[in-house]
């Protein structure tokens, strides 16, 4: 490490410490709570005083303790020091139900880069993914960022596809030959997580987050694990919503490739999911799933009567966002329904 560098990350770090006391002080603040009440035999109110001043830093125990004396947890802390750094805003993250481990600007950049992959883009655009792939491989490299690079690498590798094709006025390349170009650019992963026993919300973000570049067959073998692997935490609410978002994933993976067995496998391993954790949030994404799997199995009536089923349910509810993505994908499934290598829907 240079001076430079040494003199860089001290001053973030005296940053953070202002901004951690500053936060702190505020939330101590809001609930009427005075430095005597919240003070102790474990922490003095001198401590305390230059904390919230910014004077002084904490160990981790000693700031999840004081944090426990005005009824804050330490996500709860995190979330909010994410708002006010305009990391997030109040509605980005519902997603992904906000975990500390969330890079915010990340999840949305990956947002962007799919909604590019829809036409074609200018070189400039993938010469503007290297140099962020690039930074994310900087130096020490964390299992994070290098997690990070392969995602940005997939779209960056989908994008120059696109190009080229338009480029060449040739005719357009079907969906099962990109596929097989990007689905070593996941490997790293893949190896990582067939390595450990238990998987926490790390794995299952980055799970679903370059699942569509692992070969169907390994996520076929994957799927059973990662659920088994992350039982323990399923009552913690991000790995909830990270292991339905996923399940479902997988089931638009193998129904797009028309893995019809693999796809039925995943609806039922939806259904006890859903039955054994009594979560009925997600039971209508079921019941639309089910009508997209019977429509491309052969009976397309029934299917969409199912989805459409699933669509008023959606109105009902008055969620006309979702109503209105399930029609999107019900008029995309049925239009490629007899050509399923020219386009594909992924939940």
């Amino acid at each position: 490490m240079t001076m430079v560098q040494f003199y860089y990350r001290k001053k973030e770090r005296r940053t953070d410490m202002i901004a951690n006391g500053t936060l702190f002080k505020n939330l101590r603040r809001d609930r009427h709570l005075t430095l005597t009440e919240i003070a102790s035999d474990q922490i003095s109110i001198a401590a305390i005083s230059k904390f919230e001043r910014g004077l002084a830093d904490m160990t981790f125990q000693r700031f999840e303790y004081l944090l426990g004396r005005i009824n804050v947890s330490l996500e709860e802390f995190l979330f909010l020091r994410a708002w006010h750094n305009g990391e997030i805003g109040q509605t980005a993250m519902s997603a992904y139900r906000f975990n500390s481990q969330i890079d915010a600007a990340f999840i949305n950049r990956m947002k962007q880069l799919a909604n590019l992959t829809k036409q074609a883009q200018p070189q400039a655009v993938i010469d503007q993914l290297q140099t962020e792939i690039d930074q994310y491989l900087r130096p020490p490299v964390t299992r994070k960022n290098r997690f990070m690079a392969l995602g940005i690498q997939f779209y960056q590798t989908i994008i120059r596809v696109n190009r080229d094709e338009s480029e060449k006025e040739a005719a357009q390349r079907s969906l099962t030959q990109t596929l097989a170009q990007v689905e070593k650019i996941a490997q790293p992963f893949v190896s990582y997580v067939y390595s450990i026993e238990n998987w926490g919300y790390f794995e299952l973000l980055f799970f679903l987050l370059l699942h569509t570049a692992i070969p169907n067959a390994t996520k076929h073998q994957l799927l059973p694990i990662a659920v088994k692997r992350s039982v323990q935490y399923q009552s913690f609410s991000p790995i909830q919503g990270l292991r339905y978002d996923l399940l479902f994933g997988l089931f638009s993976d193998f129904i797009n490739a028309r893995q019809l067995a693999w796809a039925k496998e995943t609806l039922t391993l939806i259904d006890q999911v859903l039955k054994a954790e009594h979560d009925l949030t997600h039971a209508n994404r079921l019941l639309f799933c089910r009508g997209w799997y019977t429509l491309v199995a052969g009976d397309e009536d029934e299917g969409v009567k199912t989805c459409r089923q699933a669509i008023s349910i959606e109105h009902i509810l008055n969620q006309p966002r979702a109503a209105q993505h399930y029609t999107e994908i019900l008029a995309n499934v049925r239009h490629f329904r007899d050509v399923p290598d020219q386009g594909a829907y992924f939940l």
